[in-house]
């Protein structure tokens, strides 16, 4: 038999969880628009694919960073605008970047809302929903606060992300210093949840390139996305300086013409919820 994590143990580990996601992102919030050219694209892509909402319902982008994707979406929107986001640092970047548009700016988590039922006209979110503890969880909620008839459009990545530096930290120590992303096939299962009409869903692969290893390392350190959500397995027993120099070498077999290639396989995800009718 298995035994169950304590309910208080599990929540405070997820709230250590999010706590420390949180503050990663946080702490990257001044630097992060240099850095995200991948997540702007990814998001500029998910825009495309967005249905024209007419009424003036609101509309909420979950883990919106620095106010990329729902300042573009508010220009488009007649009704409220909310950026909501875990990272009180992405929040005050936001602020200051956007400051006199009509944009609501509201801290939160993706797996409980601070939202009324029904209240939203139109949920998205890009690249954030793979930072939750549950797509199931944030699937409910966009569910919950959206009216019926109300969209979803979301991106995550999935198994096969930052596949080259998991592979090379493998061979370096075997411990985990890259998180487990979403299986294609689990994403697929999940999104069958009831209250929706069937998702439509593109899946892509897109790759960033740098020069070195030490420029892989620093980009997903600007980003934010260098927290490690999972416990790391006991390492090797190499000092620091030993370890980066065989992730180093073995980062250079994965060297393309462009550079060295970091990969990250998106999902891209339409829904709508069921009418009261269907």
């Amino acid at each position: 038999m298995t035994a169950m994590t304590p309910p208080r143990r599990a929540a405070a580990a997820g709230d250590s969880r999010r706590q420390r996601i949180a503050d990663a992102f946080s702490r990257a919030a001044a630097g992060y628009d240099g850095a995200a050219q991948l997540q702007q694209a990814v998001a500029d892509d998910l825009l495309t694919r967005l249905p024209q909402t007419a009424s003036r319902r609101a509309l909420v982008d979950i883990g919106c960073g620095t106010g990329y994707l729902v300042s573009r979406l508010a220009e488009r929107h007649d009704g409220p605008a909310i950026g909501l986001d875990i990272a009180p640092g992405m929040l005050d970047q936001a602020r200051r970047r956007h400051a006199g548009r009509s944009i609501h700016w509201v801290t939160g988590c993706a797996e409980s809302l601070p939202l009324a039922a029904g209240s939203v006209e139109l949920v998205v979110s890009s690249l954030a929903v793979q930072w939750c503890d549950s797509l199931e969880a944030f699937l409910r909620e966009a569910a919950r606060v959206l009216v019926p008839g109300g969209w979803l459009g979301f991106t995550t990545l999935c198994e096969g992300t930052l596949v080259e530096l998991q592979q090379a930290w493998q061979q370096v120590d075997g411990a985990i210093h890259v998180n487990e992303f979403l299986p294609e096939a689990r994403l697929f299962e999940t999104l069958r949840a009831p209250g929706w009409r069937p998702a439509e869903v593109v899946m892509t692969t897109r790759r960033t390139h740098h020069a070195t290893p030490a420029d892989t390392l620093r980009a997903l350190k600007r980003i934010g996305a260098n927290t490690i959500t999972a416990s790391a397995a006991a390492g090797g027993g190499l000092s620091g300086r030993r370890r980066f120099a065989r992730l180093a070498q073995t980062l250079e077999r994965w060297r393309e013409p462009a550079g060295i290639p970091t990969r990250y396989r998106v999902a891209t995800v339409l829904m709508q919820r069921h009418t009261q009718q269907d």
